[in-house]
């Protein structure tokens, strides 16, 4: 595992200590799980560039936004019975 210094503000470390005591955390915990999080959506933004993806997203987007309603409208249709009861 390799160790990294980092300068940040004030302001910002006020903020990350007490996010930190809120979760009970330690700030090595936080800052390790954003840099994660940071690394994981680049990655996923590099390969939504992938024309071969993109296309791919193209030919399914209509299917699944359908998916989407009607499963919603299940959803309200549930809902509704559920305040009917």
């Amino acid at each position: 595992m390799k160790t990294i210094s980092l300068r940040i503000d004030d302001e910002i470390d006020a903020a990350l200590a007490s996010l930190c005591a809120e979760q009970g955390r330690n700030e090595t915990e936080v800052v390790e799980d954003v840099l994660r999080r940071y690394v994981e959506s680049e990655r996923l933004k590099r390969m939504l560039q992938d024309p071969a993806l993109a296309q791919l997203y193209e030919e399914l987007a209509a299917e699944d936004q359908a998916l989407a309603e009607e499963s919603m409208s299940e959803y309200q249709q549930t809902l509704r019975e559920s305040d009917e009861r």
